[in-house]
């Protein structure tokens, strides 16, 4: 090579050596680009194009072994579940958006055209709602009343389906906790949208624990209804319903103020997708998958590893007495 020619080269040969040689370096060895640029003559940014180039050409072909896919399986079978999805790690939790990005996709990985999709309220399937492509060709159906968050103005409504581009949209214009609610769900507009949930494909959820801090309903109620839940067993909540340790609903005064799909409706759909994140709602993820409310669960790690600890010795046979249709 004469000190005319170009560089980096442009011809095929001695590039494809300059390709394999600055990624050897850079991903094998761990040298820096700033160390790579110096000892090739090149700049810093030369290098970052070059190392891109590398990886489009297949010089570099990175393969990502991901141990928790297996792992996830396992504990899928454990809980008794279909299908795990873990988001993020010890050193790296998932946050809000990371959960409803994989609820998107889980989503979106099981819906078929035609399908009915219902979805229920909570902050994180708020967010999820924001990441779904178009969907033309399907109906989506709103499960549960809308809850005023920490992300809605005081001068907004809270809308689930705003940004949603769907064949049909079916929105409950009510909130999801109201006293008299069974008088609200008789009128034309909600008694309309519950119905369309009798024809579930997927029903997406947030599984709430039953305590101050674990459910969003909790706080919207009086103290002493929901202490007196608590006492009645109440572990979970889905969607507003009420469920204990077993997975059964209770009849309690919360379940008069809730306006939401009923639990018939949701059990019946093919594909049941949770969204759960943190430890201290592992009592509450299993007593919904007893409930066969929950047949998909993505949460995040320190979720997961608490259902580790907790079904590791007695693994939880999959529900056999709240059958759905078949996926």
């Amino acid at each position: 090579m004469s000190p005319n020619d170009p560089w980096p080269p442009t011809d095929p040969q001695q590039r494809r050596h300059l390709l394999a040689h600055l990624a050897h370096g850079y991903f094998v060895e761990g040298l820096s680009k700033v160390s790579l640029g110096k000892k090739s003559n090149l700049s810093r940014f030369q290098v970052a194009a070059l190392l891109q180039e590398a990886r489009e050409t297949g010089i570099v072909r990175i393969e990502i072994a991901v141990p928790l896919e297996s792992t996830d399986a396992a504990l899928a079978r454990a809980v008794g579940v279909e299908r795990l999805v873990s988001v993020g790690g010890t050193q790296w939790p998932a946050d809000r958006q990371d959960l409803a990005r994989a609820v998107a996709r889980e989503i979106t990985r099981v819906l078929q055209d035609g399908d009915t999709l219902g979805i229920a309220w909570s902050r994180t399937l708020q967010f999820a709602v924001d990441h779904l492509p178009a969907l033309p060709h399907n109906d989506v159906v709103q499960l549960a009343g809308a809850l005023r968050t920490d992300d809605t103005t005081a001068d907004e409504s809270p809308r689930l389906f705003a940004g949603l581009t769907a064949r049909s949209a079916w929105p409950l214009w009510a909130p999801l906790v109201v006293e008299q609610a069974d008088s609200l769900k008789k009128s034309v507009e909600i008694e309309v949208a519950l119905r369309r949930a009798d024809a579930l494909d997927v029903a997406v959820l947030a599984v709430g624990h039953w305590s101050p801090g674990g459910s969003t309903v909790w706080p919207r109620v009086s103290e002493e209804v929901a202490l007196a839940a608590a006492r009645a067993g109440a572990v979970a909540e889905v969607a507003g319903h009420l469920l204990d340790a077993h997975g059964h609903e209770l009849d309690t005064p919360v379940g008069g103020m809730i306006v939401s799909a009923g639990v018939e409706q949701l059990r019946a759909a093919r594909y049941k997708i949770a969204a759960a994140s943190g430890a201290e709602r592992a009592p509450a993820v299993l007593a919904a998958v007893r409930g066969g409310l929950v047949n998909h669960l993505v949460c995040d790690a320190a979720l997961r590893d608490e259902l580790e600890r907790l079904v590791a010795p007695h693994p939880w046979p999959a529900p056999t007495s709240f059958p759905g249709r078949t996926p």
